[in-house]
């Protein structure tokens, strides 16, 4: 027993919940039901509230699958990341640096004496998404359809015939 409870006194339970609703109220009412305590809160903090918020998000921080293109031929690498498309281009671009095997974009550049160009010219993001198997769906779909206009630069181990990517290739 704390300090602060009397003697005979029981602990009440406490259930903290994010208001969001009228769902919320269907929920709380089961754990009134339980002998729970229900404290509510909210998604509005002052800080969120008061602090301005950024124009726009700096678009390469961001994770998902991304399409290289080489400047001479506009031949395309499509890959995925979970890290920054920043931090996955400046990979590609040391390999181009330093000669090394490392990459497929940087392979193609090499092989043909084309330029390796910046960021913002290079690079197109094909769709935002985090790590995991969604992604590795989003990148191989996006792998296809280059591989479908014999346009890509991946390698061709990993395409298969998919019937699923071609209905979708015929509606865009």
């Amino acid at each position: 027993m704390t300090p602060s409870q009397k003697p005979g006194k029981t602990t009440q339970k406490w259930a903290p919940f994010t208001y969001i609703g009228r769902q919320t109220t269907f929920i709380t009412n089961l754990f009134k039901k339980a002998d729970r305590r229900i404290t509510l809160r909210t998604n509005n903090i002052l800080q969120k509230l008061l602090m301005p918020k950024p124009q726009t998000l700096d678009k390469y921080r961001r994770s998902g699958a991304y399409k290289l293109t080489c400047p001479d031929c506009n031949k395309a690498y499509v890959g995925q990341t979970g890290r920054s498309f920043t931090q996955r281009f400046k990979e590609h671009k040391n390999a181009f640096r330093s000669n090394r095997n490392t990459s497929n974009y940087a392979k193609h550049a090499l092989e043909h004496s084309h330029p390796s160009g910046p960021i913002h010219e290079t690079i197109q993001i094909s769709q935002y998404q985090g790590k995991g198997a969604h992604l590795n769906t989003i990148e191989r779909y996006f792998i296809y359809k280059e591989f479908s206009n014999n346009n890509h630069l991946n390698g061709e181990f990993n395409i298969t015939p998919n019937k699923i990517f071609d209905a979708l290739l015929k509606l865009h």
